[in-house]
């Protein structure tokens, strides 16, 4: 077989996509993962133990949620190791990264774009960024005044879901693009792109409801789409998981929060009065909503509060500092829970790993008591 190394999964192909004909392969998710397209000496300089194991149950689960919908992916069917999947021709292998050059139509490829859809208003999204700055109209997005951020997007909530484009194999990187240029780029019929769109609202519509239903906000995250050798086209690549997509928990208990906070002042020798500090800062807000992130958002936002991605942005620094392996082992266990609440398999992630699994707004909990932590530089190596 062929291996086609990813930051997060791998992909086996064993038998290559040739002319109309599309290949067989399996994706198989890692324990390894990347953020900020790091590229230092090649990979993060650790991995987050189980979460391949992880990966493999919430990425099965979604494909599955999706076929019974009727909805058409690259999924074949789930093995031992990950799951088994249609190969299509790529850019800048089988096919030439000139986009101009394939013809309009073409089967057996992928498209060489990002879907990307906010369905609820992340925090710390671009969009709302971009919202703030006037760089983008709220109103677009159905909203009657400026947003806060953590709000469902009254344009999804209507059943029109706003969808944005960038590149995906272009060699510098993700590129921003107008509906236009993406239509242009995608060398997709009318029909075509009318139905990777239809795709993509559908199965955005599916699996936030299924998240919520397990007490989950599915806020954004992305699709590819590719064209089969029929020339239907359908959602390739995963989706629907903590990898791809941003995913919160609301927390209503606060007082766990705080047991957490206890718990690590002991446990790290900490400063009461920095622990007391921080609780003040979680009461006064009490009003408003504690949101966490139990997706891979939680790693971006470590290494964007201790100054590090800054530091790296502007190239005053390479490898990033160590997480602390307490908070490595949290977010381990935020995996672990979220397969077993994803897949509805706890007793299979238990046997499988030997850890026992916590309920996820346990682990939410620590994780938001963690992340107030790093922001108040309150943490040890």
């Amino acid at each position: 077989m062929i291996r086609v190394e990813g930051s997060s999964k791998d992909l086996l192909i064993e038998r290559e996509p040739r002319g109309d004909e599309m290949g067989i392969g399996y994706f198989i998710p890692k324990d390894t993962f990347s953020i900020f397209d790091y590229k230092v000496r090649g990979k993060w300089p650790f991995s987050i133990p189980h979460k391949g194991l992880a990966m493999r149950y919430i990425i099965t689960r979604s494909f599955e949620l999706a076929r019974d919908a009727g909805i058409r992916t690259c999924f074949i069917e789930a093995v031992e190791q990950g799951c088994k999947v249609h190969v299509v021709r790529v850019p800048g292998r089988e096919l030439p990264l000139d986009q101009s050059m394939v013809e309009v139509g073409a089967r057996n490829r992928m498209v060489d774009l990002e879907f990307i859809f906010n369905y609820y208003l992340h925090p710390r999204s671009s969009l709302l960024s971009d919202i703030r700055q006037g760089k983008r109209d709220y109103r677009a997005y159905g909203f009657t005044s400026m947003p806060e951020g953590g709000e469902l997007i009254p344009a999804s909530a209507s059943g029109e879901l706003v969808i944005s484009y960038t590149t995906k194999y272009d060699k510098r990187g993700d590129i921003s693009l107008s509906r236009d240029e993406a239509r242009a780029r995608s060398r997709l019929t009318d029909e075509q792109w009318s139905r990777a769109h239809e795709l993509i609202k559908a199965c955005t519509s599916l699996l936030c409801n299924y998240a919520e239903s397990k007490g989950l906000l599915r806020f954004d995250g992305k699709y590819e789409v590719y064209v089969d050798s029929d020339g239907e086209v359908g959602l390739a690549d995963t989706f629907g998981n903590p990898e791809e997509d941003r995913y919160m928990m609301e927390i209503r208990d606060v007082s766990m929060v705080e047991r957490f906070l206890d718990f690590y002042m002991r446990r790290w020798r900490l400063d009461p009065a920095k622990i007391n500090a921080i609780k003040d800062g979680l009461r006064s807000r009490r009003g408003g909503r504690h949101m966490a992130d139990v997706s891979k958002q939680f790693l971006r936002n470590w290494y964007i509060d201790n100054g590090w991605r800054q530091l790296y942005a502007s190239g005053r620094a390479d490898t990033p500092p160590m997480m602390p392996r307490d908070a490595i082992s949290a977010y381990t266990d935020c995996m672990l829970s979220f397969a077993s609440l994803w897949s509805g398999k706890t007793a299979e992630v238990v046997n499988t790993t030997g850890v026992l699994v916590r309920p996820i707004v346990e682990v939410a909990s620590e994780l938001y008591a963690l992340e107030h932590l790093n922001r108040s530089n309150a943490t040890v190596s």
